[in-house]
């Protein structure tokens, strides 16, 4: 049975509870409220299909207190209504019970003690005519591929639809090791075959594994996401990123965050936000131990003021090889190539430093200066 991944955590977030739940908190709600802001009314419904219970026994929010502490800020300008699906009984009783504080100040919450799977239709219906975000954060496998693709065929492009999920790497990893083995009888090949929409996974991650030297498995992990997502959007007007979370800097990834859009504004927000979440994950695990025993830093803010010097010059070296034909770029169509490998690690203000600098230099100019750094449109200097 899957449950939400903030299910069973008795005392406190973990390490990538604290990444995840900080994507959350800067995400969702400049979701909710640019992409209801053209809709009337202006409205935007968050489907959470693994809630867990809502609240750590610490009083700390999880994923779907963050989606109702977003629709009570924003309740005096956008209506934000919330589904909450929780299958594991006890997990859903205290969940229900953190959702009747927020009902108590005007905030509609339908929570059901229930399978995700079952819910979906639900969820289209109740977000007919406003924008919706689906987060489907399991502890455990997602929900197959094709339950997923059918929401974005139904949905379409309009009003604005995303998805945020969770791909298990450690499913992934565990399943390609019992398959390399012929081990096709302990059910993690037959699981994995389920999630993935069919057997393709397995000749991904056993070739990522190969040409790993048969080392590890944490490359088959990442190669799969990678194909998962493109194969949940072909063929569709969608397009993905795929974010590692990690318990340490230096570990292998527990899961994979996957965001589906079609809009260039969503992948520009949400590298923002995870940028931003990022910095607060490292904050909460303290200075990297490789880099402190090296002692080119001490605290954290060495390590990313250190980190931010080498994004700049990353971004720099992007923003002269994407204008080089001359023509002028906006920012927000051309995030990847902005960004490049460090899409989701550095932040805004390392893009608007790199640019303002090529500008001072006279190699780049405005074209035109918009209210935010997406909106920027330039080009180099003729």
């Amino acid at each position: 049975m899957a449950t939400g991944t903030d299910a069973g955590l008795l005392e406190s977030p973990k390490p990538q509870s604290v990444y995840k739940h900080a994507i959350l908190e800067q995400y969702i709600i400049q979701y909710a409220t640019m992409t209801a802001s053209k809709l009337t009314p202006k409205r935007c419904v968050l489907f959470d299909g693994f809630a867990g219970r809502g609240r750590f026994d610490t009083g700390e929010a999880g994923s779907a207190e963050h989606m109702m502490v977003a629709a009570q800020k924003r309740k005096g300008s956008t209506q934000i209504d919330l589904l909450l699906v929780e299958q594991a009984h006890k997990d859903y009783e205290i969940l229900d019970k953190v959702a009747d504080e927020y009902r108590s100040r005007g905030i509609r919450i339908d929570s059901h003690h229930d399978d995700c799977k079952n819910r979906l239709d639900e969820m289209l219906q109740l977000a007919k005519q406003a924008s919706l975000f689906v987060f489907l954060d399991p502890c455990g496998a997602v929900l197959p591929m094709d339950s997923i693709r059918d929401v974005l065929a139904k949905r379409g492009t309009w009003p604005r639809t995303e998805v945020l999920l969770n791909f298990n790497a450690g499913l992934i990893r565990r399943a390609g090791g019992q398959f390399k083995k012929g081990q096709l009888d302990l059910g993690g090949v037959a699981q994995a075959d389920r999630v993935c929409g069919g057997e393709w996974w397995r000749d991904v991650a056993i070739r990522a594994h190969e040409d790993s030297g048969g080392q590890n498995w944490e490359s088959a992990a990442e190669a799969v996401a990678h194909e998962y997502a493109r194969r949940l959007t072909a063929a569709t007007p969608y397009g993905s990123v795929v974010a590692p979370v990690r318990r340490q800097v230096h570990q292998q990834p527990i899961y994979y965050l996957i965001l589906l859009t079609s809009q260039p504004h969503g992948f520009w927000v949400f590298g923002v936000s995870a940028a931003k979440a990022r910095e607060k994950w490292i904050d909460f695990l303290g200075p990297d131990p490789d880099e402190r025993e090296s002692m080119l830093w001490d605290t954290v803010a060495d390590q990313l003021e250190r980190e931010r010097a080498c994004a700049i010059q990353h971004i720099t070296n992007n923003l002269r090889t994407l204008t080089a034909d001359g023509k002028p770029k906006k920012a927000v169509d051309n995030v990847h190539a902005i960004f490049g490998a460090l899409y989701g690690e550095a932040r805004e203000t390392a893009f608007t430093a790199a640019l303002r600098e090529l500008v001072k230099s006279g190699e780049l100019e405005y074209v035109t200066k918009g209210s935010k750094p997406r909106d920027f449109v330039f080009r180099r200097v003729s």
